[in-house]
């Protein structure tokens, strides 16, 4: 479960701002992957719309950058996606959704690995840039698990729509509507699932087996 991310930057500013640096690149990434694949299936909006740049400006909305300082938890922009494009219509599009939070698990590998490294190769003197990897790839599994959920404005939500009929739709869209009217209701639902221990039960699958990789070559 997520908590107030920014007391790390009360007992070590460093740690924390790695960690932030980190966890906003793998937004980024998410948006950056989406948008690369979607334009290889056939669909350039994203594309053309600038979201397959690197430039947070493009990903990441400034009200959500706060949660982001202040929690460790934020959602980037949703990239458009004209679904009449794409090669394959339905597979494609969940292929393109389902990307994203991949993304942030392989990155969350990366951000692991390199605290790993650091641990082992250089020692105490980079101790808080590898707490610093740690936290945040902790926090972008977390996000990698949430994002799978079926709620709007998730991924989950949109793989849900490519392969849904007209009564599921129905649904996706009150749910919605519900997050678009209720005033914090995303997060009156993120709260829900963290609270019932779902997403802390995926994410806490998804380290244990990186950890297990990394152990078994030697590196933690």
């Amino acid at each position: 479960m997520f908590s107030i991310f920014i007391q790390e930057l009360f007992t070590s500013p460093l740690t924390y701002l790695m960690a932030l640096a980190a966890m906003a690149f793998g937004l980024v990434l998410h948006n950056v992957v989406q948008a690369l694949v979607a334009s290889s299936l056939g669909d350039d909006t994203a594309k053309n719309q600038g979201f397959t740049s690197t430039e947070p400006r493009a990903h990441l909305n400034p009200i959500y950058l706060i949660w982001l300082a202040i929690f460790g938890f934020a959602i980037p922009n949703t990239i458009p996606l004209k679904s009449y494009n794409l090669r394959g219509r339905s597979s494609s599009e969940v292929l393109i959704w389902l990307l994203g939070p991949f993304s942030l698990v392989v990155w969350a590998f990366v951000l692991i690995l390199v605290g790993a490294l650091l641990n082992k190769f250089v020692g105490e003197s980079s101790q808080a840039i590898a707490s610093g990897f740690f936290s945040g790839a902790g926090n972008v599994i977390s996000l990698a698990a949430l994002f799978i959920f079926p709620v709007p404005p998730l991924d989950g939500a949109r793989v849900v729509r490519a392969f849904g009929n007209r009564e599921i739709n129905r649904v996706m869209d009150q749910i919605e509507q519900f997050t678009n009217s209720t005033p914090f209701g995303f997060m009156i639902i993120f709260l829900v699932l963290s609270y019932l221990g779902i997403t802390r039960a995926i994410s806490g699958a998804i380290i244990s087996l990186i950890v297990a990789v990394l152990q078994a070559i030697g590196l933690m």
